[in-house]
């Protein structure tokens, strides 16, 4: 029965009258449980996951997933070269590189209604246990930040562990994997703020898909306490311009000494390192061509805790901010 239920749920998730932006503001398999409660399907994470590996991807009434109607991205436009300033469209923050585009969002008006919701978003859920947390911290994979993945013993070691699924052998189940150290938030749903945090996440896809004017979904939620990482990776499943909002709890003592975003030029092959600021807003493109890999990692080895809400925005994302600008 509960996989029926759950086999209901998936077809009228598709259909945008029923749940709006919400299945765009989801981004882990508790918030899916959790959303269907809320609007009265019940299954578990595991009905879930089973149904989901057989459902053929058709909306109630029979309409394709990914169509118009169930709010399909549109055709993508030709966007300009990377590097390339979009004629009008506000000055990055920083000399930006061929990669990467970084503003202020105190720099962006047409963003007020995002920064708006970002106390609501900045959360610390009491279920993260940070006591706990503090002790999976390993320095030796911390220090592989400092490394570039095109190092030839870093990609051996890189394969290694990935290929123990990230755990060290004879881990535990439901052991810490290795290659981040952080809070994702969206694993967290059973605390008294989750719900007034999700209808915040889901106001801002809106505000977002108002002001690109195109599909956007969240990509992912991430707290980063003190003493955080997330190791080199590609995202290369997810190709397709990424958009990350930034904010810490507090501005830095010193602007040398900040939490970072550190990526490898997939053309010269440079390391680059963006120290980082608060309210900032971020985008890169992620490639599936082996060429065009943009491997990248993020720190905060400093007190201050910090935040970072991903979402993937349209290709016209610059046309965007050009016409508002």
């Amino acid at each position: 029965m509960a996989l029926k239920t759950c086999e209901e749920f998936l077809r009228d998730a598709l259909d945008p009258a029923r749940f709006g932006r919400e299945m765009k503001a989801v981004t882990e398999v508790p918030e899916i449980v959790e959303l269907g409660r809320r609007h009265g399907y019940g299954f578990t994470a595991e009905e879930f996951l089973t149904k989901a590996m057989t459902f053929d991807g058709t909306a109630a009434g029979g309409t394709a997933a990914g169509g118009p109607e169930a709010g399909g991205q549109q055709a993508p436009r030709q966007t300009p070269p990377p590097g390339t300033p979009a004629n009008g469209a506000p000055a990055p923050a920083t000399a930006t590189s061929f990669a990467h585009y970084e503003y202020r969002l105190d720099d962006l008006p047409e963003f007020a209604p995002v920064v708006a919701e970002l106390p609501r978003l900045k959360v610390m859920p009491p279920s993260a246990r940070l006591d706990r947390f503090a002790g999976h911290f390993r320095e030796e994979d911390a220090r592989t930040v400092s490394t570039s993945p095109a190092d030839p013993a870093y990609q051996a070691w890189h394969r290694d562990l990935a290929a123990r699924g990230w755990q060290d052998e004879g881990a535990a189940p439901g052991a810490p994997r290795r290659d981040f150290h952080l809070v994702n938030l969206d694993e967290h749903v059973d605390y008294p703020g989750y719900e007034d945090y999700f209808a915040a996440k889901t106001r801002v896809v809106a505000a977002l898909e108002n002001l690109f004017g195109g599909e956007v979904r969240a990509s992912g939620s991430m707290w980063y306490p003190p003493s955080s990482y997330r190791l080199w990776h590609t995202n290369a499943d997810q190709p397709g311009w990424r958009m990350y909002l930034v904010d810490v709890d507090r501005p830095f003592a010193d602007p040398g000494q900040t939490s970072f975003f550190r990526y490898l030029h997939p053309r010269t092959r440079e390391i680059v390192t963006l120290t980082e600021s608060p309210r900032i807003v971020r985008f890169f493109k992620v490639e599936q061509d082996p060429e065009k890999l943009f491997w990248h990692c993020i720190a905060n080895p400093t007190d201050r805790h910090r935040w970072s809400f991903g979402y993937v925005v349209p290709e016209t994302w610059m046309d965007a901010l050009r016409h508002h600008g």
